[in-house]
């Protein structure tokens, strides 16, 4: 158990640095290979670093040699990505192949959130690794039936929405990540999903509306985040009391 929570924080910590790149090429339209570099003076990191987190804390967030400021985005993807890591083995402590499944798809569902944040776009790459991992998923469970309608259910919600509103509120990118995520899900957890999606969503916009963060004629604001907190929130069993307490 304890070598368990040890090997999966620590990988996490270590995609979570490669996520870092993948956020940063990806969106530059860069290979992902090659060594990284600071993006303000360009010079190619040494190996030490390199470190997840502690490289960060060691430099004092600022780039070596021309002292640059590194975003906090660089540690916090680190640790969120470790943190996932950590909450899939103990979701499936004894079940390692489920574990590492889980993992890998919060992982890509996590970057996703963060792109889409960031630039509000969502990466084909991520949403393609999501549904073949949510295949997999399905093999090592035998859930097909409920898998198929929890994809079906996310291609008929925002598919019709997409076909109603044109396009305007929401995107093809929204169809597929999301229907990716009901063959992962399954039936009633993608219910579940969307739910707590939208009641996060509701919750944080008016929260920034009160604050003056946002006007009431914001536009467009990602979806995805929201959509990562309802996937987690269902994960953490709360759809279980979400429907008692409605009276299911």
């Amino acid at each position: 158990m304890t070598l368990g929570i040890v090997l999966f924080t620590l990988s996490g910590l270590v995609f979570g640095s490669f996520g870092n790149v993948l956020l940063y090429r990806v969106h530059a339209n860069k290979p992902i290979t090659g060594r990284s570099a600071c993006p303000s003076c360009h010079r190619i990191l040494r190996w030490f670093e390199l470190f997840p987190v502690l490289s960060f804390i060691v430099l004092r967030g600022k780039c070596g040699r021309c002292h640059h400021k590194i975003s906090v985005q660089y540690p916090l993807v680190e640790l969120g990505s470790a943190l996932l890591f950590l909450f899939a083995f103990l979701l499936h402590s004894s079940d390692p192949a489920a574990a590492l499944v889980t993992a890998f798809i919060l992982y890509f569902l996590f970057l996703a959130c963060v792109f889409d944040a960031l630039y509000q776009q969502i990466p084909d790459v991520f949403t393609i690794l999501i549904a073949l991992l949510a295949l997999v998923s399905v093999i090592l469970s035998d859930n097909i039936v409920s898998a198929g309608l929890g994809a079906a259910l996310m291609l008929a919600w925002f598919g019709g929405q997409w076909v109603i509103s044109r396009g305007r509120a929401v995107g093809t990118g929204d169809i597929f990540l999301t229907a990716a995520l009901g063959v992962w899900l399954g039936l009633l957890d993608t219910v579940m999903m969307i739910v707590f999606s939208y009641m996060a969503g509701a919750i944080v916009i008016v929260g920034l509306m009160l604050l003056k963060r946002i006007g009431k004629k914001q536009q467009k604001i990602a979806f995805v985040p929201f959509l990562g907190m309802g996937v987690l929130i269902t994960l953490l069993g709360l759809g279980d009391v979400y429907l008692r307490a409605v009276g299911f």
